[in-house]
């Protein structure tokens, strides 16, 4: 099974921190921080960062992350742009090989758009990404929201769009978190090419009514009322390989010492698959 962290997790640690932590734990993949990884670069360049990951044996998985990236006027989208370019530089030197992309929330934007014009604007600037990242050899992977004001809210919609672009570049991450807020059936993933799939994050869930719900309440596997064990084994029966990485942005364990925290979300996520 390949298990990894995120650095969100533990977001008051460093990424050195969350690296040496999460493969003491016995993780095998880090999922990469923006905000850690620059802080970390006032002080150590990338090929030091490298070398360190390496020498830890730990690998990168995922550049987290290029937020609020759609529905931008002219000006937002050549700072999406340029932003994902950096992130691709940085992915490229550490040999991080996905580079997850948000959509944005309907309340940044002037007009609600309708559902054909979300689409045709996340294909095009995905499309426009996926050039960006090729030469430095990272793929993007498209994650939803579920919020109810997110724009792209569901995994149908999600892989509606990343289909319509038919390239081998562009995939999905799929959230537990958010795609029990999407209220979709488990049934769903059966309608999903594996391949598609390049990340899954693993987080439970509060049990608050579903409006309720902000990233603070994702909880460790087994705490919460997500049903996790029906989710993993349908996406294993569908056929996905790939890294499963917890992912909680729980103000609580961020106060927990770093090992702890990874001790801990190695040990759940042991049993989640158990």
């Amino acid at each position: 099974m390949k298990l990894g962290f995120n650095g969100a997790t533990t977001m008051k640690a460093s990424l050195f921190e969350d690296a040496r932590a999460s493969k003491k734990a016995g993780f095998e993949y880090l999922e990469l921080r923006d905000n850690k990884l620059e802080d970390l670069l006032t002080k150590k360049d990338l090929e030091e960062i490298k070398k360190f990951l390496q020498d830890l044996s730990i690998q990168p998985i995922a550049m987290n992350s290029l937020e609020r990236a759609t529905l931008q006027d002219e000006m937002g989208r050549q700072e999406v742009l340029k932003r994902g370019e950096t992130l691709c530089r940085y992915s490229s030197v550490l040999d991080c090989p996905i580079l997850i992309v948000v959509p944005s929330f309907l309340h940044d934007v002037l007009r609600k758009p309708s559902r054909e014009e979300i689409k045709e604007d996340a294909c095009a600037l995905l499309a426009q990404l996926e050039r960006i990242a090729r030469p430095y050899g990272v793929k993007i992977a498209f994650e939803f929201l579920g919020f109810a004001n997110s724009s792209v809210n569901t995994l149908s919609f999600c892989y509606e769009i990343v289909e319509e672009l038919d390239n081998p570049n562009i995939g999905l991450t799929i959230d537990t978190f958010h795609f029990f807020l999407s209220n979709e059936p488990i049934s769903v993933l059966e309608t999903v090419n594996p391949e598609k799939i390049f990340l899954i994050h693993i987080a439970d869930v509060e049990g608050l009514p579903r409006h309720q719900l902000t990233d603070a309440n994702r909880v460790l596997p087994g705490d919460g009322v997500a049903p996790l064990k029906p989710f993993v084994r349908k996406v294993q029966e569908i056929g996905y390989q790939g890294v499963f990485s917890i992912e909680l942005f729980n103000p609580m364990l961020w106060e927990w010492d770093v090992e702890q925290v990874t001790q801990v979300c190695y040990q759940r996520m042991r049993e989640l698959f158990q």
